[in-house]
């Protein structure tokens, strides 16, 4: 568990980063903008900018939590396998 808060950790760090790199500027709050995402054909509804932003705030929530104090080192503590993040 501890492997997967830090891999967890860095991959949130990576997708603010790209967000807000130029993802946010062109994905913002609004309930009108439905993102082309294709996700009709697997009987999903269709993203909204507000739905992305709702993730991108509380991706940022985790990312403070992880960013407390003393955090980190309690989560890399008992980790044994080296760090592996998905892209």
């Amino acid at each position: 568990m501890a492997e997967k808060l830090r891999a967890l950790k860095y991959e949130i760090d990576a997708a603010l980063t790209k967000y807000n790199g130029g993802i946010g500027a062109v994905c913002v709050a609004d309930m009108a903008g439905l993102v082309e995402d294709g996700r009709e054909g697997e009987g999903v509804s269709r993203l909204t900018g507000n739905d992305i932003v709702g993730l991108v705030a509380q991706m940022t929530t985790l990312q403070a939590q992880f960013a407390g104090a003393g955090v980190m080192d309690v989560i890399i503590k008992p980790c044994v396998r080296p760090l592996r993040v998905a892209e």
